[in-house]
């Protein structure tokens, strides 16, 4: 009967862990967005030094994990503040680096939830379909500004798009975008008012 109950209660613990995660992520993400703005970014990094390029490449993994900063901006900052050389490469590695980590947590915590949601025989006809060529759908939406991007890395994990498969639509779509913003930043590049008004 003891060992009988804990089987019972298991599948709420990964439910109740990821509920606590996104809450946490949630309070992370109001309590911390008065405080995160280009200027006051900037002037970190600037005073960190040497430790700037390393805490702007962490800051562009966990703004595609967690938190509240746009997207478009660390790229478009890591352009501005170290050149189009070192820009480039802390734009692509923390965006390749975030996007494998969402997609990651998505395959490993979201998929089993997904399953017991919505069912199993529905995710696997969600795996079928997007097994095939349709992940190919995944680079124009990576490739398009202000698409929700972080979201559609956990949602790829947890609807089982092969690990290869998900990494290549990354490398065509969110690494390209991204090391454009930072050649824009840089200045080597022009995309209209898009760099001024972030």
């Amino acid at each position: 009967m003891s060992r009988a109950e804990p089987e019972r209660r298991s599948p709420w613990i990964p439910i109740l862990v990821v509920a606590a995660v996104l809450v946490l992520g949630v309070w992370i993400a109001i309590a911390s967005a008065p405080h995160v703005s280009r200027p006051r970014v900037e002037m970190f990094l600037r005073s960190a030094g040497a430790w700037g390029p390393f805490i702007l490449f962490a800051l562009m993994v966990a703004q595609i994990l967690i938190a509240p900063i746009p997207g478009v901006f660390m790229p478009i900052l890591a352009g501005a503040l170290y050149g189009p050389f070192v820009g480039v490469l802390i734009a692509a590695g923390g965006t390749l680096v975030g996007s494998n980590a969402a997609y990651f947590i998505g395959s490993r915590a979201g998929l089993p939830l997904l399953r017991r949601w919505i069912g199993k025989e529905n995710v696997e006809r969600a795996q079928r379909r997007v097994g095939g060529k349709r992940w190919i759908a995944l680079v124009p939406l990576f490739l398009l500004p202000f698409t929700p991007a972080d979201a559609i890395c956990f949602v790829a994990g947890m609807i089982g798009i092969r690990p290869p498969r998900f990494a290549l639509a990354v490398l065509l779509g969110r690494v390209p975008k991204d090391s454009a913003l930072a050649l824009a930043g840089a200045g080597l590049i022009h995309l209209g008012g898009l760099v001024r008004h972030v």
